[in-house]
């Protein structure tokens, strides 16, 4: 008897699995994951198009809790902590809603990401709400589209379009306090050996953030005596030579840099021309 119950399961399924009709969704979902400063980021949304519809104010009303996007509700996870708008975000995966105006949005992030839009959505359950103003557009966005632009060292702006609608949330991560840890712990601290890329790497940020610019040129000169043949580590060092006034390690640098970026056999990165620049700002 079981053995029958259990053919019968199995051919059941299997037609009804046939019998389901494969179709494309009108609001397809959408999942990126993009690198935000030291934070990587998930973005997971149904993405709905305009259709010669009216949007705001019409399919989507003003005022109204949307799931900010189609379907399932609007999804975002970060693995370190940010701030949205100077709103502190802790780790994890929230539902992302919004309530739309015409001339701003409450941008809230929900502590709950399994809803189904804004099906049983409560607002105990926020876990922000901020408010962002609304910039029209001259051009229409057919389809709704979620994207971090603009990036820094340390943050880049989450966009949301659609319409003539857009919406700018600044997001920010504390990129500072974990590098310089890490310089702390694998440099400055270090009783190992420490890797040329690991001095580059300090080097390199310590520079960009235009702070202890000397320890910088220091470091590099090591990246480049570790290894040699890494005419980028040449041409940084060279340069910040040129920003401290060591004109005649900057030149010498740099022509190091343009010859080895000549011969080498796979790429010049474009550091022939990055050469012949710097060495016409030495002169």
């Amino acid at each position: 008897m079981k053995a029958y119950t259990f053919i019968f399961l199995f051919l059941f399924t299997t037609v009804n699995i046939i019998a389901q009709i494969d179709k494309p969704s009108l609001s397809p979902k959408v999942i990126s994951k993009q690198k935000v400063g030291l934070a990587n980021f998930i973005l997971e949304y149904g993405q709905p198009s305009k259709n010669n519809r009216k949007v705001f104010g019409s399919l989507i009303p003003y005022n109204k809790i949307w799931r900010t996007g189609a379907n399932a509700s609007t999804k975002i996870t970060l693995d370190k902590e940010a701030t949205f708008a100077n709103t502190i975000i802790p780790i994890g995966t929230y539902g992302l809603y919004t309530i739309p105006g015409k001339k701003e949005w409450t941008i809230i992030i929900h502590k709950k990401s399994n809803l189904w839009g804004a099906g049983n959505y409560q607002k105990e359950n926020d876990l922000a709400r901020f408010i962002i103003p609304v910039e029209t557009t001259v051009d229409t966005y057919e389809t709704l589209n979620i994207r971090f632009e603009n990036f820094t060292v340390d943050g880049a702006n989450l966009i949301i379009t659609w319409e003539n609608s857009k919406i700018t949330i600044p997001v920010n991560i504390d990129s500072d306090t974990i590098i310089k840890n890490q310089i702390k712990e694998k440099i400055l601290n270090s009783k190992t050996d420490i890797k040329p890329q690991t001095y580059f790497d300090a080097a390199q940020y310590y520079y960009q953030k235009n702070i202890n610019l000397k320890t910088a040129f220091n470091w590099f000169v090591k990246a480049s005596e570790l290894r040699p043949n890494a005419f980028w580590y040449t041409y940084y060092k060279a340069e910040l030579a040129n920003v401290l006034n060591k004109k005649e390690i900057a030149k010498a640098g740099a022509l190091k840099c343009l010859k080895d970026a000549k011969n080498s056999k796979s790429s010049d990165y474009g550091y022939i021309s990055k050469c012949e620049l710097l060495l016409k700002a030495i002169q």
